[in-house]
């Protein structure tokens, strides 16, 4: 991935949302969530090698692939959540931001609840052993 490319796109785009948001706000909130999604594209390309060596690295440790895949998509949760909140921000829907901001949190949450009984079921294990 080359982070200059992407700088110099994201500037771009800062810079061409600037100059039109005095005389068509509409037009730079569009250009703001176009760049934005230019970037995250660009940068979701590289993912694929990382989830390959992550894949790897769980199989030959042995850990349950199941704990693997809640941890992806908590992430994917979070990032798509904080995505989507920014751009309301930027917007200047900064209510409509926090209740996004909340609901992924939720929705991590609820995601984790296997992951969270199988703890309490381990240390309930432990506990009966003593």
């Amino acid at each position: 991935m080359n982070i200059f490319a992407l700088a110099a796109l994201g500037i771009i785009g800062a810079l061409l949302a600037i100059m039109l948001k005095n005389t068509r706000p509409e037009l730079a909130l569009l250009v703001s969530l176009a760049t934005c999604i230019l970037i995250l594209l660009y940068a979701i390309k590289g993912l694929g090698n990382v989830f390959d060596q992550l894949t790897y690295i769980i199989e030959k440790s042995g850990i349950n692939e199941k704990y693997f895949e809640i941890a992806v998509k908590a992430c994917i949760i979070a990032y798509i959540t904080q995505f989507a909140s920014e751009l309301c921000k930027d917007a200047g829907e900064g209510a409509i931001a926090v209740k996004l901001e909340m609901a992924g949190k939720i929705s991590i949450v609820i995601l984790a609840m296997p992951v969270i009984s199988g703890f309490i079921n381990i240390i309930s294990e432990l506990l009966d052993k003593v």
